[in-house]
Formats: structure tokens, C-alpha cells, sequence
């Protein structure tokens, strides 16, 4: 089973079938989108539309807490039921499919970009969710740094704008409250299982937001019994990612 998680910046506008290339190129059995933005507007004209150019025929839009910052799920399994996650800054989803190790219980959010502060409570909802499953994965942007990433944190916190400082620090230096959480609850990133924490999945060369360093904020955790099932790890960075959003996608595949 493939995996990826796309933050599509602002609901991809133009850009939708740009996105839809970047996504058949990598054949994924569940996608998650974050920044699904207009998704729900016109009976959800959007959300069907990227779901036809993709050819997965279940998927789910849960709504944003806060303005219209959506997440979607995409899927080419059944879904076997459908969570969204309240309450979220913006946005969350728990769905369940059936695959050859069983049920896989799978949450797509995406956190508060305002601080970890905000995010810890979103977390704990989400892990709280998935609580009752054995086989789980928590993947999407989580606007968390890792403590794994060796980042050289005094040069890092000096290249950081007043919006990066709230967002993933405490004032001086960096938070990483969130992605310990979840490691803490029994999940393994899959970017270090396979030596890829270096690697960053912010900015695109069409990010237009300066308060982006190069750091990794989209993820994909995977509940230690599944560990041994992760294949690869990618993010995924040629031509058409450096234009189709300001994040790059995740892509996980695990051997299920």
C-alpha cells in the first residue's frame, strides 16, 4: 500500500491538474490533502474533480475549524468508516480500510500553523482517536519540527522570521513537543526509519512565503508493529513538485 501526503497550497487553483499529474505518477492507493481549500464549494465540485483526475472513487472532505483550510482524503479501498476530528484549528479525518494484515486505521490532518501550544491539544485529540486500533498511521502537515532532524538550532533560530519564532519555538529556542508525542504513543516516522529526516519538504521553488525555512514539516508515522513494514520513503522533488505547491509530497510504502 502507497501513501502520500500533499499540502496543495491554498486548493491548487490552477494548478489542479498539475497536482493530479504529481499524484498519478507515483500510483497511491491513500492520499491525504492538506490546504483542500474551496474543496466544498459548488457540491463539492473540487473535491470529485481531483478525486476523477486521480481515479480514486472514495473519499471524504472534512471541514476546516477555522476559515477554509480543508484536509481530503482520497482512497482506491473502501472506506470502512469515516471520523472527521473536532475540534482542529484545521482540519482532520480518521478513516478505516481493510488490507492484508487486517484493518488499518489512518488519520490525515493537518495542525495549527500558530504554535505548539495550539497543536499539543490537536495531537493528544488525534492519538486519542486512534487509540482502539492496533494497526494505525498519523500522516499529513503537522507545522512540527523533529528533534531527529539535527538541525543546527542556533543558526536555524536566527534565520527565523517573527511568524517562525511563535510558530516553532518558545522564544528562543526550537519545540518538539509534538512529533515526541506521538513517538512517545508508539508510532515511528518513516522519514527516519529509512535515513530521509534530513531531507526537507519546505519551500518549493514557487513558495512565495518568506517565513519558510528549509524544514521538514509534512511526516508519515507509522504504528510500531507496522515498522517492519515500511518499503520506502520519499519526497518527491523534480520539475513539476517545484511547481505545483509550496510543499513537497511524502510518498510511504508499506509491504501490506
Amino acid at each position: 500500500m502507497k501513501l502520500i501526503t500533499y499540502n496543495i497550497l491554498d486548493g491548487g487553483g490552477e494548478r489542479l491538474s498539475l497536482i493530479a499529474q504529481v499524484i498519478n505518477d507515483e500510483s497511491p492507493d491513500i492520499v491525504v490533502i492538506n490546504e483542500a481549500n474551496g474543496f466544498d464549494l459548488n457540491d463539492n465540485e473540487r473535491l470529485v474533480s481531483l478525486g476523477d483526475l486521480i481515479a480514486m472513487p472514495h473519499y471524504h472532505l472534512a471541514p476546516s475549524g477555522q476559515r477554509d483550510y480543508h484536509v481530503a482524503i482520497y482512497s482506491k479501498l473502501p472506506l470502512l468508516s469515516i471520523e472527521e476530528i473536532h475540534p482542529l484549528v484545521r482540519a482532520g479525518i480518521r478513516v478505516v480500510v481493510s488490507t492484508s494484515i487486517g484493518q488499518v486505521a489512518i488519520v490525515g490532518t493537518h495542525l495549527s500553523p500558530y504554535s505548539e501550544v495550539d497543536r499539543l491539544p490537536e495531537i493528544e485529540l488525534i492519538l486519542s482517536s486512534l487509540a482502539g486500533y492496533n494497526n494505525r498511521i498519523i500522516l499529513g502537515d503537522l507545522n512540527s519540527l523533529a528533534e531527529t532532524d539535527h538541525y543546527q538550532e542556533d543558526s536555524l533560530v536566527s534565520s527565523f522570521n517573527d511568524t517562525q519564532m511563535s510558530k516553532f519555538t518558545d522564544g528562543e529556542m526550537p519545540l518538539y513537543k509534538v512529533t515526541d508525542i506521538i513517538e512517545q504513543n508508539g508510532y515511528v516516522d518513516s522519514g527516519l526509519l529509512k535515513n530521509s529526516e534530513t531531507i526537507n519538504t519546505v519551500p518549493t521553488n514557487s513558495n512565495e512565503d518568506n517565513s519558510h525555512s528549509e524544514l521538514r514539516l509534512d511526516y508519515v508515522f507509522i504504528s510500531e508493529n507496522m515498522s517492519n513494514r515500511v518499503i520506502s520513503y520519499e519526497v518527491v522533488k523534480n520539475s513539476q513538485t517545484e511547481q505545483a505547491s509550496d510543499h513537497y509530497p511524502v510518498v510511504v510504502e508499506l509491504g501490506i
